[in-house]
């Protein structure tokens, strides 16, 4: 039974595997961007020949990274991070991996054309031809793969060891938070920010933590974006606590209107009521009464249109507690008469809540 040596296999189908010898007494030289072309030289390169292509071609390679590299890098944060939104819908993302892909062989076909120049420059006329996986092995490009394998390993310990070290980002952000260095926490989510600009909770933490350090502006900022990157249930809590400070700052018309905009561009039924009660009872917390019961009023209507998320008897307990503002007290007492009919076994004996920042431990 034949054994495998796993290295020698590795080898021959690496980038460093760069050359081969035919039983013609040809040389091939495999392309630099693709591991199964190569260029047929009519002719054995002698060894220092081979060194300085050996050289070359490592200079060709890194240039080949690199360039492809800040490539990534620019489409990532050049287009897809600050257009997240637009990249979620199937067909951009499919044109996006188009564009991307083409470009990818632009960039690969040019360096390939340099380096064909330079091969014919300096070691004569070549043909294109596929690079054999043959079993010659040459010493010193063997030594060199297993290098750059142990140089590999040692940067994925060192990957890992950092990653273990540090631990999740959201982790140290909510120790700082508990040890109140809200300072820290802005630096810290900043550059988490900077890393990642997609990720909505180091947005969240760092309005969280930019509230208490007196930056209310960039709280807002920071929960605005949060809200608009977030998919999941903890969607509202970014808005709720844009809202909140909003409150806190007495900036009531300008809360009201972003209560307005979400709910014009909800999606179903049940966001649109979720965001109305909360409205109704932002109205009764900054004193607009008669606004408020408008909501309450229509509110209560639909609740009776067996909308599930609108509890009914909530609803009238609420109004009540409205109807007392007003010093509307026998219309009060009717509601209260009418939340007690309709107890089913949900607690709503409750005032209405007041705007409160949450902190979103997800």
């Amino acid at each position: 039974m034949a054994k495998i040596n796993i290295l020698q296999w590795l080898y021959k189908h690496s980038p460093v595997n760069f050359y081969s010898i035919t039983d013609d007494g040809e040389t091939i030289i495999k392309s630099i961007n693709n591991t199964f072309g190569g260029y047929k030289l009519n002719k054995v390169l002698e060894a220092d020949e081979i060194n300085h292509l050996r050289r070359i071609i490592k200079h060709f390679k890194r240039f080949s990274a690199i360039a492809l590299l800040l490539f990534y890098i620019f489409v990532i944060y050049g287009f897809v991070f600050p257009y997240y939104q637009l990249f979620r819908k199937c067909s951009v993302k499919i044109i996006a991996i188009v564009i991307v892909i083409l470009f990818t062989w632009a960039i690969l076909s040019v360096i390939s054309k340099i380096f064909e120049c330079y091969l014919k420059k300096n070691y004569g006329d070549f043909k294109k031809t596929h690079f054999p996986s043959s079993n010659f092995i040459e010493n010193q490009s063997y030594n060199d793969f297993k290098k750059e394998l142990v140089k590999i390993f040692i940067l994925l310990v060192v990957v890992a060891g950092i990653c273990i070290g540090i631990g999740s980002p959201s982790e140290k952000a909510y120790k700082l938070i508990g040890n109140e260095q809200y300072d820290k926490v802005v630096k810290f989510t900043t550059i988490w920010a900077k890393v990642l600009p997609i990720d909505s909770q180091c947005y969240s933490l760092r309005a969280y933590a930019e509230f208490y350090t007196g930056d209310y502006k960039g709280a807002i900022r920071d929960y605005d974006r949060a809200y608009k990157l977030k998919t999941d249930e903890y969607k509202s809590m970014s808005f709720d606590n844009k809202i909140y400070i909003k409150y806190y700052l007495k900036e009531y018309k300008s809360a009201i209107k972003d209560f307005d905009n979400e709910i014009k561009n909800t999606q179903n039924d049940d966001e649109k009521d979720s965001l109305l009660w909360d409205k109704a009872q932002f109205l009764y917390n900054v004193g607009y009464y008669k606004d408020a019961l408008k909501l309450y009023n229509e509110l209560i209507e639909k609740s009776s249109q067996d909308r599930i998320y609108l509890m009914e008897n909530r609803l009238y307990f609420e109004r009540a507690q409205l109807y007392k503002k007003l010093g509307k007290e026998k219309e009060a007492q009717e509601d209260l008469n009418k939340a007690q009919d309709l107890n089913l076994d949900v607690e709503f004996q409750n005032p209405i809540p007041e705007p409160t920042l949450l902190l979103d431990e997800m």
